[in-house]
Parts: structure tokens; sequence; C-alpha cells
């Protein structure tokens, strides 16, 4: 049985008070998640997967583990085609691994992979679809450039992000998705921490709607000080990049799992190794990252990040600098300690000269480019 301080706690940000309750657990509370406050006067809470490989520095074996639990969660007999559907920035690499492992739980060929973005490139939108509470609000979906999709549209969807909170985004996803595929039958939302307990949101699904979590409860948020409105940060914020080259990791959607290309020459590496993946560019470093662990490194994941959040709470550190996708939109870096004496990789895929010298000085990194 759990104790109340593994269901209940409240949590004293700079922002207001979070007060949460877990019902059911999977994974424990502190093995999952921490919290922090936002730098957003939408929302002023912002919850820190301790898993995930992006704000948190997660060993590439903790995260593949928490993938295959989630994975097992979601029901193997959905009517196909299925498609699984990463939602960005956040939990690209997470659905991307779901779609992996998915595939290897059941051997079927007709699940596939694709994810939200803001980057534009010369290709035709499926649809688009927002997420209020972000600074950068618009989500663009390629249609997919899969042939065998088509006559046949998906007939399930796997929404994966990962935390749910209100459902308002889900909502719109998959709103806007059934729009563009009326075949759709079937929803599962896949997120590692469900705090919608309660909640309706699920209700208003345009389908039937299952959900799949390693940690499900519920939520309160009691607004303390607000952030103040930057009006020119709003518009940054909501700038979409524009990809000069593009290479398909999973934006025009994928048929099976991307095998990790080979890297000649890698740079030396001499005791522990950092990851970096940056903004949407996150499953290949993860990859890259299980390789070096599988060779005996010890080895952790990280990513920058375009949502602004607090020096406080579970941001121990913070490095601010320029978008590599050009957009004009400050990027972060969370929890990256250039005293913990690790070797710094940076994976990118926008090309020689593009990831801000100041990050790479400031961890003393090397840059590894998987561009087209």
């Amino acid at each position: 049985m759990l104790t109340r301080s593994e269901t209940a706690r409240s949590i004293t940000l700079p922002t207001g008070q979070l007060d949460i309750e877990v019902e059911e657990a999977v994974w424990p509370l502190d093995a999952l998640c921490d919290f922090a406050a936002r730098e957003n006067p939408r929302r002023g809470f912002l919850v820190v997967s301790r898993v995930l490989g992006r704000h948190i520095p997660a060993a590439p074996q903790v995260m593949r583990r928490s993938v295959h639990d989630l994975a097992a969660r979601i029901p193997a007999d959905l009517p196909g085609p299925v498609m699984v559907i990463g939602l960005a920035e956040t939990a690209v690499c997470l659905g991307q691994t779901i779609h992996e492992e998915l595939r290897l739980a059941t051997g079927r060929d007709d699940i596939y992979f694709i994810h939200s973005t803001r980057q534009q490139i010369d290709h035709p939108l499926l649809c688009r679809f927002e997420e209020p509470h972000s600074h950068a609000s618009a989500h663009l979906v390629y249609r997919p450039d899969l042939p065998v999709l088509s006559p046949k549209d998906p007939r399930s969807l796997v929404i994966v992000d990962d935390e749910v909170s209100t459902g308002t985004t889900l909502c719109n996803l998959a709103t806007a998705f059934v729009e563009a595929w009326p075949a759709v039958e079937a929803i599962v939302v896949a997120t590692l921490t469900n705090w919608s307990v309660g909640k309706d949101w699920p209700t208003r699904m345009p389908r039937p709607t299952q959900i799949a979590a390693l940690l499900s409860g519920r939520m309160e948020w009691t607004q303390g000080e607000v952030a103040t409105a930057n009006a020119a940060f709003d518009v940054a914020a909501a700038s979409l990049g524009r990809l000069r080259t593009h290479r398909n990791f999973g934006r025009l959607g994928l048929d099976a799992p991307i095998a990790l290309p080979p890297i000649t020459p890698l740079p030396p590496v001499e005791g522990p190794l950092r990851i970096v993946g940056t903004g949407e560019f996150t499953y290949l470093p993860f990859r890259l990252a299980e390789k070096m662990a599988q060779e005996g490194h010890d080895v952790v994941v990280q990513a920058t990040s375009r949502s602004p959040a607090r020096l406080a709470a579970a941001m121990k550190a913070k490095f601010c600098f320029a978008d590599n996708y050009d957009t004009g939109v400050p990027n972060y870096l969370y929890n990256a300690d250039p005293a913990d004496q690790r070797t710094t990789w940076i994976a990118h895929e926008t090309g020689t000269g593009t990831v801000d010298p100041a990050l790479v000085r400031a961890l003393d990194a090397d840059l590894i480019g998987w561009n087209a």
C-alpha cells in the first residue's frame, strides 16, 4: 500500500502551489517526474520528467525501460493501420520509441509513426492544431509520405505526450486528425504521467479513447505570482522554423523504426558522456546513447528546449542560447553542469554552423550532425 507521502503531496513553486494526488502508479512518482515553475502567464508550472531525457539527464537504459513498460499498457489488437503520433517537441523521442516497442512486441507491420513539428518544410500539410498553454502553440502535421497507407487511412491513433493535465491539446489534436482521417475508430493516449483523473476531456474526444500511463492521479494548481506577459517574447516564441534541408526522421511519417546510421569517426570519449539532442531531433541521439551504454560508457541523454522555466525546484542550472532552427526563439538547456566532467556531444539535424557557439563553448562540446 502506498503511504500518504507517496500518494499526496504539495509542491510550492515561485509561481504558485501544486497539489497532487496519485491514484495508480506502475512507476513511483519520484522515479518518473519532478516539478518546476514556468516563465509563462498561461501556466505557472511544468511537470519535469526524469525518464524523458529532456530537462533532466536520464540514462538511456532507464528511458528504454520506461517506454517498454508504457508500450505494454497499449492494447496490441487495435484496428489497423495504427498511427503513433509524438507531440513536439517534448514527446518526439518518446513517441518514436513507443512505435519501435509496439512493433517489436506485436510483430505487426501496420503500425506507423509521425510527429508534430514547429518547422516548415516544402510538403503538404495534413492538419494543424493548437497547444493553448504553450508559448509556441501551433503544431504542424505533414501529410505522411507513406504510399502503403494510401488509400487506406489509419483506423487507430496512439497519441503520445509526456504528461496530461487538462487534455485540451489532445482534444484539439484528435479532432484535427479525425477530420483528416475519418476512418479512425479508436484512440489511445499514451503518457508517462496522467494528471487528469476525474476530468471530462476523454468524453470530448471525437472517437472512443483509452488512456495508457505509468502513473495516474489528480492535480490542482493554485496560481501565485503571475509571470509578466512579454509581447516581444510571445511574438518570437510563436515563430515557426524553416528547414533549409530536410531528411525524414519522422515529420513525413515512418513505416519502420530508423536504424542508427554509422558515425565515423566519433569524437573521443574519456570518462562519462552526455549526449544532447536539439529541439525535435531527439530519437537518434537517444539511440546513439544506447549504443554507447552498450559499449560500457556511463552516458546520459538530455535535449535543448524552447520551454522557458525558472531556476528553482527541478531546474538546478540553465543555459540560454540561440535556436539552431533559426527561428529567433530563445532556447534552453537545463541541468547540464560542466562541473560534472562529462564529455558532451551535441547532436543536430540543422547543418554546419547552426548550433550556437556559446553553448558549444559552455559545455566544451563536440558536434555531431545528421543533416541532409
